[in-house]
């Protein structure tokens, strides 16, 4: 087993880190043992200490102070099962809050199934958010801006990391492109994967926005910067991302200096409910007030400006006119790391405004965030899910898999220009963007054809069981391995010229889908 250790830890009069003009001078610390777990406290500092209980780890760990250049704790290795690498991977999420996030939720999720391949993952976010995770979090820095990526990527190399995966999406690093910088900071011994949840959505704004571009896209092509991730794409070993319009933009903004890269896909966000279906279907519509018959429209996500659920709203009031029944149920939180609180507010007034208008306001019914086990039993009860959303649904949604895993029949919106009417392609019933008839028209097509659902539902449950994250979890063993024999050897991982799928077909079938 490998202990970590800071500097001399361990040593006497050593472990001595000091806050100070400089680096090298040296303050008392003193190790706090609280609850199974290890923190820091400084005389004369005030009483904060960092730590937190981390599966695979004796006790905890608290990584980082503010202003103290140098904190850590013994940890210990576990010991590999046989046959397995003992790989210690650092998983960073900027602001790990799940409910209010896809990419946290995904992250925790992927670091349990980890476990299992023998590797030893450590989900690294704030100090906040590694509190509030508790168990497996381990918390670097206050936030992250330029000077909190540089004191966590201090704190990553005190973590005896074999290497650093970064889950980047601007909403969970609150909109800062600062952590792109993190390679700047990070020591060379230590191999970086980057997985791309969002990606070819950043826009200039202010003076130069015009001028910019040219320049970024000149530096694009030369390897040497991106646009969105600043150094992060350019320098990674690998990059990873949930869906083919990710690759596209790659291809383009790196037509010869790209990094390897993989499409894997996304897992599910809620387990699959195993329960009577029955039963579901008429509870559920009890608590609603409905009739035991009544169609049920399920939407399932965060609530978002760019998802168009006023034009669903709409689409289910007009489809009151054949099926006077039917209900709409908007299934998850208004307030996310893309919508904070106001926004969130005076979005979800407007919906029940819409509603109103429409007169369907007490058959529209809003959840707000939920359990994932009360997910899954609404989800069991529905009829059909539709997600309208403006840019289309593309291959990144967690919330569109567990509607598909659930055997729910799904209506989306295509990419803009891709379909006229409806369409089933993929498991989905396809419909064009910003058309309030056309997703009328599926929606009562799903609710009245019986031949048609039952397609659907077939090939949801087939696209959605291709995505296990068991296979996700081995697709990540395999890059970690091969990017660090790679590594070790002196040589550079780079694939193809351009950006490709290469392993998806061995890894993970299918593909994945839309924003949470």
């Amino acid at each position: 087993m490998r202990p970590v250790q800071p500097d001399g830890l361990g040593q006497p009069g050593a472990g001595r880190p000091r806050v100070g003009a400089t680096a090298g001078e040296e303050m008392p610390v003193e190790v706090v043992h609280t609850c199974g777990a290890v923190g820091f406290r400084m005389p004369d500092h005030d009483e904060r200490w960092h730590g937190h209980s981390l599966p695979g780890l004796r006790g905890g760990v608290g990584i980082g102070c503010p202003r103290l250049w140098c904190t850590s704790a013994i940890v210990e290795r576990q010991e590999a099962a046989p046959g397995m690498s003992g790989t210690r991977v650092g998983l960073v999420c900027g602001y790990l809050d799940p409910t209010r996030d896809g990419v946290a939720d995904y992250t925790g999720r992927l670091a349990v199934h980890l476990r299992p391949t023998g590797l030893e993952p450590l989900v690294v976010t704030t100090y906040e958010w590694a509190r509030a995770a508790g168990e497996g979090a381990v918390g670097v820095t206050e936030r992250w801006d330029v000077r909190g990526v540089a004191a966590a990527a201090r704190a990553l190399r005190r973590l005896d990391l074999d290497l650093v995966h970064v889950q980047f999406a601007p909403s969970v690093f609150g909109s800062s492109r600062a952590v792109g910088l993190l390679p700047l900071f990070l020591p060379g011994r230590i191999p970086l994967i980057v997985t791309l949840h969002e990606y070819g959505v950043w826009s200039e704004h202010g003076r130069g926005r015009r001028i910019r571009p040219a320049l970024w896209s000149a530096a694009e092509r030369r390897g040497h910067a991106d646009r969105e991730t600043l150094l992060l794409a350019p320098r990674a070993a690998c990059l990873l991302v949930p869906s083919p319009e990710h690759l596209d933009v790659l291809r383009a903004r790196f037509p010869h200096h790209a990094p390897a890269t993989l499409e894997v896909p996304i897992g599910l966000n809620v387990e699959v409910a195993t329960g009577d279906q029955a039963r579901a279907r008429a509870d559920v519509r009890r608590e609603l007030g409905a009739a035991p018959d009544a169609p049920l429209v399920v939407f399932f996500g965060f609530l978002h400006p760019e998802k168009a659920l006023d034009r669903l709203i709409a689409a289910v009031a007009a489809i009151r006119a054949q099926r006077p029944g039917a209900q709409l149920l908007l299934i998850g939180g208004a307030e996310s790391h893309s919508v904070p609180s106001a926004a969130a507010q005076q979005l979800r007034r407007e919906l029940e405004q819409v509603a109103a208008a429409c007169g369907v306001q007490d058959q529209v019914h809003f959840t707000g965030y939920l359990p994932a086990a009360e997910v899954s039993r609404l989800l069991q009860a529905a009829d059909a899910a539709a997600f309208p959303f403006n840019a289309g649904v593309t291959r990144k949604s967690s919330s569109l898999l567990a509607a598909l895993a659930a055997g729910v029949p799904v209506v989306a919106t295509a990419p803009p220009g891709e379909v006229r009417g409806p369409t089933e392609a993929d498991g989905l019933l396809r419909v064009p963007p910003r058309d309030t008839a056309a997703l009328t028209d599926a929606l009562g097509r799903v609710l009245s054809d019986r031949a048609l659902a039952d397609r659907l539902t077939a090939a949801g449950r087939e696209l959605a069981a291709s995505q296990s994250w068991d296979a996700i979890a081995a697709v990540h063993a395999e890059v970690y391995g091969r990017a660090l024999a790679s590594h070790r050897g002196g040589e550079s991982w780079t694939g193809a010229a351009a950006p490709s799928r290469v392993g998806t077909s061995t890894a993970v079938e299918g593909n994945a889908d839309v924003t949470a």
